[in-house]
């Protein structure tokens, strides 16, 4: 019987010019087994020391996603794959609130964490902004703690916004934030909290786009490693969500 491999040829075939040019100053051998390798750990959510024996050591994997991931070339993975994605004119910004383990804290050195403590335990907070085709356009970590809206701005600016369409819900409803929107010709469709003495006019079949972030997070989380965090340092978790949104956009997830 011949032997299953994670990743189906097509999907290979996507990845396969992008990883060959970030690894151009590496190794290139067995890198479609080294992705697999990756993909099987995000989504089963197993020790790196549990890799299935096929993948061959677990440290040489481990080692080699841990470079890939302190120089950023998982994020630059994303960057240069999604260059070939479509075009958008929506984006939806929203969080999401991510339990850790115990074995995430206690990093090295002076290592960014993105860990924190909030009512719902110890964990990180995934910000996040998505096109209306799912596509993870930015992404940035903080502890729990930290509020949604602290992170807006810093996440939609390195993002064309003129002509487009935000969605967030009312934990962006702020007036600096819908100002600063506002001046770039963009149109806003996020519900007035209850005390504002002024509530603006919300577009309920816009608004309605809005449970797409919601399905977007689920789905990320299907990998176990993204759900709940193992990994010591900021990088090592960013890397793989970086990688679990990559990989939905070639899958056509929604």
């Amino acid at each position: 019987m011949e032997e299953r491999t994670y990743l189906p040829e097509s999907y290979w075939l996507a990845f396969k010019p992008h990883m060959e040019a970030l690894a151009r100053f590496g190794r290139k051998t067995n890198l479609r087994l080294f992705l697999e390798a990756v993909l099987w750990i995000l989504r089963t959510g197993c020790p790196w020391r549990d890799l299935h024996w096929r993948f061959g050591p677990w440290n040489t994997m481990y080692r080699r996603f841990r470079r890939w991931a302190v120089s950023g070339r998982w994020i630059r993975l994303q960057q240069r794959m999604q260059e070939e994605l479509s075009e958008f004119s929506v984006l939806l910004v929203d969080s999401t609130a991510v339990r850790a383990h115990g074995h995430a804290a206690g990093a090295k050195g002076r290592q960014p964490q993105a860990l924190g403590r909030s009512r719902g335990g110890f964990g990180t907070k995934i910000h996040a902004v998505i096109s209306e085709q799912g596509e993870m356009q930015a992404m940035t970590l903080t502890g729990a703690q930290r509020s949604d809206i602290e992170q807006a701005l810093p996440l939609l600016a390195g993002l064309d916004l003129e002509g487009r369409t935000v969605i967030a819900d009312k934990g962006y409803d702020s007036d600096r934030f819908v100002e600063a929107l506002a001046s770039q010709n963009c149109s806003v469709v996020i519900p007035s909290r209850q005390g504002r003495l002024k509530p603006r006019v919300l577009d309920r079949t816009r608004y309605g786009q809005r449970n797409l972030v919601e399905r977007f997070f689920g789905r990320l989380k299907q990998f176990r490693r993204v759900a709940t965090r193992y990994d010591k340092t900021m990088a090592s978790f960013a890397a793989s969500v970086h990688l679990v949104a990559t990989f939905m956009s070639v899958t056509g997830w929604p």
